[in-house]
């Protein structure tokens, strides 16, 4: 059999499903990845980290005789094409959870009858694994968590493929390419290879696992949290092997609060994820347009020159690097939706074109959930001055991003 593994946000050999579907039932096969929506929303450093990534990616498999197209061209126009011009008989994809990206799939299938294999696997737990249907997912996360937890079920990694199809000929198509001039950030390298040294890190080398509950909200020290989430949001870890990895470390070292909390913190991903399948565009909410007091607002808050140091030193960061502290989001999402009065859609896709570990499901979720329109019964308000004197008393923060 001709086949296609469609690449999306699976940029990884472990514990891939789609991949491994691909290499057992594919005679001949290429690999393909294409501009989605979202990418051409992206501003230049989370693009350059997402092609870094697969081009990362694309290399491993080009060692073991896969050809891969990076095409500057959306799916549902590109893979329809190649699927008559190749002759190709099926498609194995990741499935995702978005209206956005589920409007694309259903237009590849359209294709053909039984073309398009979609393989779950981005989350941590299998929708078939939960104890309740995805239309009764609760509305509250805890209520979420009690449940799940009471029927735990974390499946095996999967091993990377042995075998590997033949390599069908390809045409010349329009690729895009990374500037090497867009730099991603200092501390996180684009794909799998960085996403796993940095859990050997984090959890073994410098033993932060052990300390990551009192620790998670530190803004200024890079090992205060794990920092996975950038390798998350591309797929070049899986979820699975943190959740492994977590095991591995109670058993051998300490089981603790931290161990649990990090685990708590992929459960949180996963509700996103299940909401937004359940929910669909209703999360997203009506973006209504600025006035003019908005608009000032809004460029004032997003160039990190709002008035309040600790909001500005958070944005300067995110700016400058990509990335910010959940702390930090948290802040100045509260700012920008309850203290200016800006509908917090406008931060939200703001996020989405800067932040390097932009995942649709935890961005869209986390907005609305600060903004008050979320899953969470309170109405959540962040004082930015006293924030400051708990997260950064002696304002090393603060001097260190607005001093840029």
């Amino acid at each position: 059999m001709k086949a296609i593994y469609w690449i999306r946000n699976d940029l990884r050999l472990h514990d891939n499903a789609a991949l491994s579907l691909f290499c057992e039932q594919a005679s001949e096969g290429v690999a393909v990845w294409c501009t989605s929506a979202s990418f051409r929303r992206a501003g230049d450093r989370r693009k350059s980290f997402i092609l870094q990534s697969v081009e990362e990616f694309a290399s491993k498999l080009r060692m073991q005789g896969v050809p891969v197209i990076v095409a500057n061209k959306c799916a549902s126009e590109l893979l329809p094409e190649l699927a008559s011009q190749l002759k190709i008989e099926r498609i194995f994809v990741t499935e995702e959870c978005s209206p956005e990206e589920m409007a694309e799939e259903a237009m590849v299938a359209e294709y053909r009858e039984h073309f398009l294999t979609r393989v779950e696997q981005a989350a941590l737990l299998r929708k078939e694994d939960l104890p309740f249907s995805i239309s009764e997912t609760p509305e509250v996360f805890t209520q979420f968590r009690l449940q799940v937890e009471k029927s735990l079920l974390v499946r095996d990694i999967l091993p990377k493929p042995q075998r590997w199809p033949k390599a069908i000929k390809i045409p010349s198509l329009e690729s895009i390419e990374s500037s090497p001039l867009t730099a991603t950030h200092p501390k996180i390298s684009p794909g799998e290879s960085a996403g796993l040294a940095r859990v050997a890190e984090y959890i073994w080398e410098r033993d932060r696992l052990r300390v990551y509950k009192e620790t998670r909200n530190g803004m200024l020290h890079w090992d205060d949290s794990s920092k996975f989430s950038p390798w998350l949001s591309v797929g070049a870890l899986s979820p699975r092997e943190i959740y492994r990895e977590i095991q591995r470390y109670e058993s051998e070292r300490c089981k603790n609060e931290s161990t649990y909390w990090l685990f708590f913190e992929l459960l949180w991903r996963d509700y996103f994820r299940f909401i937004l399948e359940k929910k669909q565009a209703s999360v997203f909410g009506r973006r209504p347009p600025l006035d003019e007091r908005a608009i000032a607002d809004f460029a004032r808050w997003c160039n990190a020159e709002t008035g309040d140091d600790f909001i500005d030193a958070n944005m300067a960061e995110l700016n400058s690097t990509g990335w910010l502290s959940n702390r930090g989001r948290q802040n100045v999402a509260s700012y920008l939706a309850k203290e200016v009065n800006v509908p917090w859609q406008y931060g939200a896709e703001y996020f989405e074109r800067m932040l390097l570990d932009y995942d649709v499901a935890s961005n869209w979720g986390n907005w609305a959930y600060l903004a008050g329109v979320g899953q969470d019964p309170r109405n959540r308000k962040f004082n930015s001055a006293r924030q400051a004197e708990i997260y950064d008393p002696e304002g090393e923060y603060r001097r260190k991003w607005l001093a840029r």
